[in-house]
């Protein structure tokens, strides 16, 4: 690699996967600023004087990469564990940097929260990264995850909506206060989940009249809807309403999957397989019965595939940050899209670029390697074509470009 003093730099000697999917090819890509100005064979000297070289090696150049299920706040990443997540409050935010920088080590380059029950954490994150004094991922903020009636974070009792009053007033209220905190999403626990509390992931949390007015008010405050949504029910409330992002949607039925495919063009689906094959091969001790997590990875490996064949956007984000699933760890994400939902790698690579750039509602400028697009990169030593499993390997990323400035490279 040589310096540069022109805010230009040219990556040479590479193979181009350009996000739509389609086969890589050899080309130099220049930046100029924090945009792709040029993608060529072979780009004449003088577009390029004084620019940074990069050298590919005849590696593979990817755009950034996006996880569109992120817990920057859970507090666990390759290099630290909080087993606890009892750190006090101050810490937790020192936590979450931590978490950013960790997941920008790995060629994450940008992130849709799933939530923190600190949001004042994440949009301070988000300005942090942003500016570039502190290294991150480009950052959607998240409320913490909103269960009806309840005004405080981390309690999960998921009792249902049986033998209570339906309570719209408190949900529009929370949509609303977590609106004035800055975030860009509320996200909504529209069912339990069974690896919190015991067989309650095929359980309704929220009513119709609740999830209606969430909707009314994020919409009025122009703020994004998320939905933790394992039960067909939750998953069909979550379109009927217009949420953006369904989580999991582990035991759709055929309604949910037709509602699905009707709404394709407006909303994602993230199936966080991470947390599952964690809890499976990687916790510290068996799982329950209760925890259903056979069932619901058989569950997740049928209705995936079903989702892809209807033309659904799925995209990666496993739910990363408990101990046994830490922050860095991600992109095992992409080898389960493989493996475990039949993705051609390209797919799976597309998943967490092009409909990356749509998930960060920025498709018309980011997931691409295009002119005019903004500069995330990854340069990898390999091709993940070939063996998807060595983006896990930070060894192997030889260079890392956020808008435009290297986070790193080799020399």
């Amino acid at each position: 690699m040589s310096g540069s003093s022109s805010g230009k730099t040219l990556f040479t000697d590479v193979q181009v996967f350009d996000g739509t999917g389609r086969d890589p090819f050899a080309a130099e890509v220049l930046v100029e600023g924090n945009r792709i100005a040029k993608v060529g064979h072979r780009i004449p000297a003088g577009l390029w004087a004084g620019a940074r070289v990069v050298e590919g090696g005849g590696g593979t150049l990817l755009p950034g990469l996006v996880d569109s299920h992120t817990h920057l706040g859970f507090g666990s990443t390759v290099e630290h564990r909080s087993l606890r997540r009892d750190e006090p409050d101050e810490e937790k935010a020192l936590l979450v940097a931590h978490a950013g920088r960790v997941m920008l080590d790995h060629g994450i380059t940008s992130a849709y929260s799933g939530g923190n029950r600190l949001p004042r954490t994440e949009t301070a994150a988000r300005k942090a990264f942003a500016e570039g004094w502190m290294p991150g991922p480009r950052f959607k903020a998240a409320s913490w995850e909103g269960t009806a009636g309840m005004r405080t974070p981390g309690v999960y009792d998921f009792p249902g909506i049986d033998g209570r009053a339906s309570d719209p007033d408190s949900v529009s209220g929370f949509v609303g206060e977590m609106a004035n905190l800055g975030v860009d999403i509320v996200k909504l626990s529209l069912s339990g989940e069974s690896a919190v509390v015991q067989g309650t992931s095929r359980i309704v949390q929220f009513t119709e009249e609740e999830v209606a007015a969430a909707s009314a008010v994020a919409r009025e405050r122009g703020v994004w809807l998320t939905a933790h949504a394992h039960a067909a029910e939750s998953v069909k409330m979550a379109v009927r309403h217009g949420i953006r992002a369904v989580y999991h949607c582990t035991f759709a039925d055929e309604e949910a999957l037709d509602l699905l495919e009707a709404a394709r063009d407006r909303l994602f689906v993230a199936p966080t397989p991470g947390i599952i094959y964690a809890n499976l091969h990687e916790a510290d001790s068996e799982p329950e019965p209760g925890m259903e997590v056979e069932a619901t990875e058989k569950a997740v490996r049928q209705v995936v595939p079903e989702l892809v064949r209807r033309g659904i956007r799925v995209v990666p984000g496993g739910d990363y940050g408990f101990p046994w699933n830490p922050v860095g760890r991600n992109l095992r994400d992409l080898q389960l899209f493989v493996e475990w939902f039949g993705f051609t790698p390209a797919e799976a690579l597309r998943a967490a670029t092009q409909y990356g750039g749509q998930v960060m509602d920025m498709g018309d400028e980011l997931g691409l390697v295009r002119e005019g697009y903004l500069a995330d990169l990854v340069l990898v030593d390999g091709d993940p074509l070939d063996d998807i499993s060595v983006l896990q390997d930070p060894g192997r990323l030889a260079a890392i470009m956020k808008d435009g400035a290297l986070h790193k490279a080799r020399a």
